[in-house]
């Protein structure tokens, strides 16, 4: 199988070092093919991601995944005749010229993407990575078997293969991807594999992104209304069945409150089903899943969950001890930790040092964004969660052990170019100045200059 990768990486490699750079008008046909084929195929790709769910709700797929791409496609082929041209940038003085700075492509972009949002994940960096001019080579995760030959067929169809490629199977392919020396590599998962990827992508000085995840706080101020925020916060806790790396991972509510949080939560989340809730993607993520609710009964902790015929049911776990997986690990599970305080002091104390990739404040909006403030994460938000991600103008990516570079329109077209520095100097008697024997009026200049 790694000879196939390295078949794939010198067939895009070539290509890329014998063409000349895309134009834009190419590069918009693409995404505009990418879109229509997506539209045309919409049923296969809805159908295929509900296969490796088992199910995935379907209205997910079509907001988290598909909606949300058709929505990016459209920014950014309106937005790239802006975003690839030169800039002028100012010139140091007393040298004439013009000092430009180029968007030009880094050359092969390898993305490896996860099976929690088969599409988005794969898709949105490879927009943008076409977007900026690159060539392509893809590796989805093996988890989503369906998803993954599902996104070998829209690629097929959309792009020549010395453009883009997928390429499937299990981790040693995804391996072999990150040892290649590429222009750019692109990586969504945990922290713990991030860092793999990190260390293999160093031998060959590869620019790494790095999207992870994290234990995302969210927090509820004493004013905050346990119906009216609950909603949102069940939301963006259950969405997926909580396999989003955005979402709530606990909530901390002020004591006294939290019997009024726990009934609004599961009744919000009893809303999910039996319709609207997503399945866990293998047997591996519910025995997982299980053995977090089995560890917290086992230990006298309050669980409440809801009852269903699902193999996870949605949860609540009340004040669960610090010792516990459940509070030491991201969860990506349907179980949210309720966690009670005495004041935001105490929250900000046992979130120090940590470094999510988001944080989510409910209340005022005065004090929720002054408290948001003293909590570090790669994104957040007041008074919502996860909704950070819907403008296609913010930047998205995480800090420390949640991830470095981001992406999400310009930012991510920046993040897969390479913003090359040129100036084209005005002709003329200036370059006397520059060059010995200094004259007294070259000397004088110099002085100014340094103060």
């Amino acid at each position: 199988m790694t000879r196939e990768v390295d078949v794939a990486h010198a067939r895009l490699t070539g290509a890329f070092s014998l063409e000349a750079v895309p134009p834009v008008k190419q590069r918009v046909a693409r995404l505009r093919a990418l879109g229509q084929a997506m539209a045309e195929g919409r049923e296969d790709l809805v159908s295929a991601v509900n296969r490796d769910f088992s199910p995935r709700a379907e209205v997910e797929t079509l907001t988290a995944e598909l909606g949300f791409l058709q929505g990016a496609l459209k920014h950014t082929i309106k937005k790239l005749p802006k975003w690839a041209k030169a800039s002028r940038e100012r010139v140091l003085s007393p040298v004439p010229g013009v000092a430009e700075v180029w968007p030009e492509p880094k050359g092969v972009v390898g993305i490896l993407s996860p099976w929690n949002y088969p599409l988005q994940l794969a898709l949105m960096p490879l927009i943008l990575a076409i977007a900026a001019g690159n060539k392509v080579l893809l590796k989805p995760s093996e988890r989503s078997p369906h998803s993954a030959e599902a996104l070998v067929n829209l690629i097929q169809r959309v792009f020549p293969g010395d453009e883009a490629i997928v390429l499937t199977g299990g981790v040693e392919v995804a391996q072999a991807v990150s040892e290649l020396p590429l222009g750019h590599l692109f990586f969504t998962g945990s922290t713990e594999t991030g860092r793999k990827v990190a260390m293999a992508a160093a031998k060959t000085l590869t620019p790494v992104t790095l999207e992870l995840g994290g234990r995302s706080p969210a927090v509820a101020l004493p004013g905050a209304d346990p119906q009216v925020h609950g909603r949102m916060i069940a939301w963006g806790r259950w969405l997926n069945a909580g396999q989003t790396c955005v979402a709530p991972n606990h909530l901390w509510v002020p004591k006294g409150s939290e019997a009024a949080w726990i009934d609004a939560l599961l009744q919000h989340a009893q809303a999910f089903l039996p319709r609207d809730f997503t399945g866990m993607i293998d047997d591996r993520a519910v025995a997982r899943a299980t053995g977090l609710l089995e560890e917290a009964r086992s230990r006298a902790v309050d669980v409440r969950q809801i009852e269903a015929d699902i193999p996870v049911p949605p949860a609540v776990v009340l004040n669960p001890p610090p010792d516990l997986a459940l509070m030491r690990e991201e969860i990506f599970a349907p179980i949210l930790p309720v966690l009670t305080y005495d004041t935001l002091d105490d929250v900000l104390k046992a979130e120090t040092g940590t470094t999510p990739l988001a944080s989510y404040v409910f209340g005022d909006g005065v004090e929720a964004r002054a408290a948001l403030s003293r909590l570090r994460s790669g994104g957040g938000a007041v008074n919502a969660a996860i909704l950070h991600l819907a403008s296609h103008d913010l930047p998205f990516g995480g800090i420390g052990t949640s991830g470095h570079g981001a992406y999400h329109g310009h930012r991510g077209f920046r993040e897969f170019s390479h913003e090359r520095s040129v100036f084209v100097a005005s002709q003329g008697p200036w370059l006397r100045l520059l060059s010995p024997p200094y004259s007294n009026t070259a000397r004088r200049i110099f002085r100014r200059m340094a103060g």
